[in-house]
């Protein structure tokens, strides 16, 4: 059961981390917060425009930035903007392929997360029916959400430290090449997405994650309480405290006193 509640935990630190990547008013409120016009060299009507293409096409509709062109079926044109007074794509192909690179990552977290739930299901309705124990099940509650707070904390604690250097490790993890490494002074994509607003996201996740870790094992052990007791009968051993912590010899009383 203590596994099954960790992989719920995991299940909705994932849903929290999409949340706050596909959160185009997040987007656009991080960064007014740091001013990041007008030296992007776009209007604040086209900010927000292109922040709602972002935000969906992370969720999987990727249609929202990318628009089929007429005159070629089965060819599509990045969403145009006017960027340093010229009408043009807003992404160049460095900053798209760098895109779909986030796209699959989020496309696999959706598919993570949506084979995790029945297993989550399994081993916690499992574990509850193995231990019928109200005490075991609250202790099973609160050792979960060590198996990821150990790991997620010390990231955590190095990115407090130093976010730069997390942020970059984070990212050889994730892609498999250079071109997150993108220029200001050529590229759109960074020059609207500062390290602060990442660093912001990043705070908001962990918040998240910390309610997540402390609430699932709390709620467990909350139903504990408010669970209908099973019926016991007089002959049902397991079930009786005061039999399970008898003595060996008590322990082998049956019916009336009668010994064996």
């Amino acid at each position: 059961m203590t596994l099954g509640l960790a992989v719920l935990c995991f299940i909705l630190l994932l849903t929290a981390l999409h949340g706050v990547g596909t959160d185009a008013g997040l987007y656009y409120a991080e960064q007014t917060k740091a001013g990041v016009l007008p030296a992007a060299g776009i209007s604040d009507a086209d900010l927000q425009t292109l922040d709602g293409a972002l935000a969906n096409y992370l969720a999987g509709r990727p249609n929202d930035l990318l628009l089929p062109l007429d005159s070629a079926p089965g060819e599509y044109s990045v969403l145009a903007l006017r960027v340093d007074g010229e009408l043009r794509p807003a992404f160049n192909e460095k900053e798209m392929t760098h895109l779909a690179d986030c796209f699959d990552l989020f496309a696999l977290l959706r598919k993570v997360r949506r084979r995790l739930i029945p297993w989550a299901v399994l081993l916690i309705v499992g574990g509850a029916y193995l231990l019928r124990d109200r005490r075991r099940i609250r202790r099973c509650a609160a050792l979960s959400p060590l198996i990821l707070l150990i790991p997620l904390g010390a990231f955590a604690a190095w990115a407090i430290a130093d976010f730069e250097g997390a942020f970059t490790f984070f990212h050889r993890v994730l892609f498999r090449n250079n071109l997150w490494l993108l220029d200001p002074r050529t590229d759109l994509l960074i020059r609207i997405c500062p390290q602060s607003m990442f660093e912001d996201m990043g705070r908001m996740i962990a918040l998240r994650g910390l309610a997540i870790l402390a609430g699932v094992p709390a709620l467990a052990a909350g139903l504990t309480l408010v669970w209908p007791k099973p019926k016991k009968s007089e002959d049902d051993t397991w079930n009786n405290r005061d039999m399970r912590r008898a003595s060996g010899a008590k322990r082998m009383t049956f019916g009336n006193g009668a010994k064996r």
